[in-house]
């Protein structure tokens, strides 16, 4: 299965109070939409950080609405978004139970979390978001869904661990031999140091 894996758009970020939703659109209108039609994907992947804020701008919201527009709308490809540490997880999943039969999967609250299983040629692939989940947010989820030892998850890798178990525990039992592809908005240790986020 092709697809195009991206994050971190970061749509209505202020650079010295000047707002960058122009740039942001000129660049996704004029770089990655012709990506997009040069590789013709299967799926396109956004993996959180949507938005720079939780409460985004009106136009960043604009913006985002015309390209989930032309990917899943014009294009016809399924669109897979989770929410990042900018993100208002509740937020950017309005109405992502109705989008989802259009091809368009939002997800933010970890307590609604579900495989997508898209299928090529070779068969199924089952894409598993897990949007960021610092470890406060994974405890309310366990309470939620009735899981237990919620009060040991303390460390980010604890949360992460119980969020890819709990996606996997979700695959239909014949999920075994199907293709499995993590997306996840997370903090990596070791990675090279930056001032950049």
């Amino acid at each position: 299965m092709k697809f195009i894996h991206t994050a971190d758009w970061h749509l209505g970020k202020l650079l010295k109070e000047h707002s960058m939703t122009e740039d942001q659109a000129w660049l996704l209108e004029n770089r990655f939409l012709p990506i997009v039609d040069e590789e013709k994907p299967d799926v396109i992947l956004l993996a959180g950080d949507v938005y720079d804020r939780s409460f985004p701008p009106e136009d960043a919201v604009e913006l985002f609405d015309r390209m989930t527009e032309e990917i899943v709308g014009k294009r016809g490809i399924p669109f897979i978004v989770i929410s990042g540490n900018h993100d208002s997880a509740e937020r950017l999943a309005v109405a992502s139970r109705l989008l989802r039969s259009q091809g368009l999967y939002i997800f933010g609250p970890l307590d609604r979390l579900s495989p997508v299983i898209l299928k090529d040629e070779w068969g199924p692939v089952a894409f598993l978001p897990m949007p960021y989940s610092e470890p406060a947010r994974v405890r309310v989820m366990m309470n939620k869904l009735g899981m237990e030892e919620a009060e040991k998850v303390k460390t980010y890798e604890e949360a992460e661990k119980i969020l890819s178990s709990r996606m996997l525990s979700l695959l239909p039992d014949e999920g075994e031999g199907m293709r499995k592809i993590a997306l996840a908005h997370v903090y990596a240790a070791g990675g090279m140091s930056s001032e950049s986020e």
